[in-house]
């Protein structure tokens, strides 16, 4: 004690330096046995690991019934949804190619007339995106598919024209493979086979075929709205509308409180004192902000068809 007091600091920092050493070696125990825990729990989980890597499985019987069941139910969804797009797939029929290029020509001069009737304006030289065939054979190959396409296009188009759009500025389609010379189908490519082993979007793109149109009009806005309408509905045929773009014309609004020229109040009727008694002056017309707005449209639709339909029998 006589010691402590006449050297306090020499003595306090020996106390602190004992605390410390005991407080140190108190938490080296405590995480020693947490490793040591901790690498227990890491061996046991390894050594499980490798058990089941090395291990049979064996099914379970509730696990294999379940497996079983969804499989079933499966196979219903897929056949429920193919009857359903066999349902909205025009059908394929046998054509020769001097025939599609009579039905094409009728459809056009159909389409021609309906659009002059309505006052539509048409391309130039249009022909339904079949131009090539104004005045060549398909091969025969391509024709029945060709005839298929035309059904389709034929439809699209009488929408558009019986929505009696301001004017069809554009109609093209994108050509089918087989209207390439000298195209043909591989046996195992053939329409309506089994697809072979690999990826999911290979067996997709064997099971459909798309055909691409691509489409510009201007119209009003309900017009518009009738044309997506029909194709959106579409019972005979499944079209999807893979890219939709509308401009308003109009693309800046009206000056706040000015009103067309042609809008503005009428001239007082002749004869007519201003500030007469008995004078009425007429309440201007109203004027619309929005509404009366036309849009351009231009579209790529899709048409959407089994390639277990194209199968001629």
């Amino acid at each position: 004690m006589i010691w402590f007091r006449q050297n306090k600091l020499l003595g306090s920092f020996l106390i602190a330096f004992a605390l410390g050493t005991l407080l140190a070696g108190a938490f080296l125990f405590y995480e020693k046995g947490a490793a040591d825990a901790e690498q227990t729990r890491l061996e046991t989980t390894l050594n499980e690991l490798n058990r089941l890597r090395s291990s049979k499985p064996f099914p379970d019987t509730a696990n294999l019934q379940k497996t079983k069941v969804q499989a079933v139910n499966y196979h219903a969804s897929l056949g429920a949804l193919e009857s359903e797009l066999k349902a909205r797939t025009l059908p394929l029929v046998p054509l020769q190619p001097n025939e599609f290029q009579t039905q094409l020509r009728d459809a056009v001069v159909a389409l021609t007339e309906n659009a002059a009737a309505n006052k539509i304006k048409l391309p130039a030289n249009f022909y339904l995106g079949f131009d090539e065939y104004a005045t060549s054979l398909p091969n025969s190959t391509a024709a029945p598919l060709l005839g298929q396409e035309l059904h389709a296009i034929t439809m699209l188009a009488g929408w558009i024209v019986d929505a009696r759009v301001d004017a069809l500025t554009s109609f093209m389609r994108a050509p089918l493979p087989e209207e390439k010379p000298g195209a043909s189908l591989a046996p195992a490519q053939k329409r309506g086979a089994r697809p072979s082993k690999g990826s999911a979007g290979a067996a997709v793109h064997s099971l459909l075929a798309a055909r691409a149109v691509d489409i510009a009009f201007s119209a009003s806005p309900a017009a518009v709205r009738k044309v997506l309408n029909q194709v959106a509905t579409a019972k005979e045929q499944l079209f999807i509308i893979r890219v939709l773009n509308v401009k308003n014309q109009v693309d800046k609004g009206p000056p706040r409180g000015v009103a067309p020229a042609s809008e503005a109040a009428p001239p007082p009727p002749a004869g007519a004192t201003p500030g007469r008694s008995g004078a009425t002056t007429p309440a201007p017309a109203i004027h619309f902000i929005v509404g009366g707005e036309h849009l351009d449209l231009t579209a790529k639709i899709e048409i959407i068809s089994l390639n277990a339909e194209k199968e001629v029998r």
